[in-house]
């Protein structure tokens, strides 16, 4: 058997309509004006805070963590116009597969057409996830992390799924071993997670790096060479690269003026050991 590319890159497709984007951009600026008030007043609160704490946890992102429906705000604020329509750059997945950062089921409601998807939903936020019941997006949930030993099986999954969550995750090398214990022979681990176009802080290292965010909490920062490279780092033995593309969707996060981002969605596929843990 052929060994695969020492190193994985994102492949960018083609940006969209001119006229939409321009669209997208007002809107942004249109939303930061109406709610510049509530992020000035939660931001002056964090840069005064932080200065004694550096991951002092800002009074948004524990709201956000506290109240389902100021999450779902947040969510539908970041992502307009195309909220509900963020997940659709999602490779096809089928048969029994985990969802790492469930939340309060906004992948489940996009998917739950889809007859043969089995969810299993995973967080670490319980106000989240009892919301998620509540909203009736889904029935049962684990309260776990990922990036430690959780309750399954080994090979229990045809498939992982990081949806938008991946930057949220501490410990990336523990993380994807137990995605490759969890998932079976053959199976993928999907992560569509957005990343920086470029670093307008300058503090771009050659694998990102952990932030503290005023909106976000404590993140991992990346662009699409950074995410590649950072991943390739943290993959165990038996994970490798399928594919690695970049989406810019038409939605203010992405197009915002002040860090414009991509959406990046990486395919992870479980089989033998890589070139490199062989030739060790």
């Amino acid at each position: 058997m052929q060994c695969p590319p020492a190193a994985a890159h994102a492949i960018q497709r083609p940006e969209r309509n001119r006229v939409m984007i321009a669209l997208v951009k007002l809107s942004f600026a249109i939303l930061f004006l109406t709610l510049s008030p509530v992020y000035y007043l939660n931001r002056f609160d964090y840069i005064r805070r932080k200065r004694r704490n550096p991951f002092y946890t800002s009074r948004l992102v524990r709201l956000k963590e506290r109240s389902a429906l100021v999450y779902e705000i947040a969510t539908y604020v970041e992502n307009f116009p195309a909220w509900y329509r963020v997940y659709e750059v999602l490779p096809p997945v089928s048969g029994k597969v985990l969802q790492v950062g469930c939340g309060t089921g906004l992948l489940n409601r996009f998917l739950r057409t889809r007859a043969h998807v089995h969810l299993t939903n995973l967080d670490t936020n319980l106000n989240a996830l009892e919301a998620g019941v509540r909203l009736q997006r889904y029935s049962a949930f684990v309260h776990a992390s990922i990036d430690k030993r959780t309750p399954f099986q080994d090979q229990s999954f045809d498939a992982v799924v990081f949806a938008r969550c991946f930057h949220h995750v501490r410990d990336h090398r523990r993380a994807l071993a137990e995605c490759a214990r969890v998932v079976r022979d053959g199976g993928e681990v999907i992560i569509l997670d957005p990343v920086m176009l470029d670093d307008p802080a300058g503090k771009e290292r050659a694998t990102g790096y952990m932030g503290n965010s005023s909106i976000d909490g404590v993140i991992w920062r990346f662009t699409p060479e950074t995410f590649v490279a950072h991943l390739t780092q943290c993959l165990p033995p038996t994970l490798r690269f399928r594919s690695v593309t970049c989406d810019r969707q038409l939605h203010v996060s992405n197009y915002n003026l002040c860090v414009p981002q991509t959406d990046l969605v990486a395919v992870l596929v479980k089989g033998e050991p890589n070139c490199a843990a062989r030739n060790h």
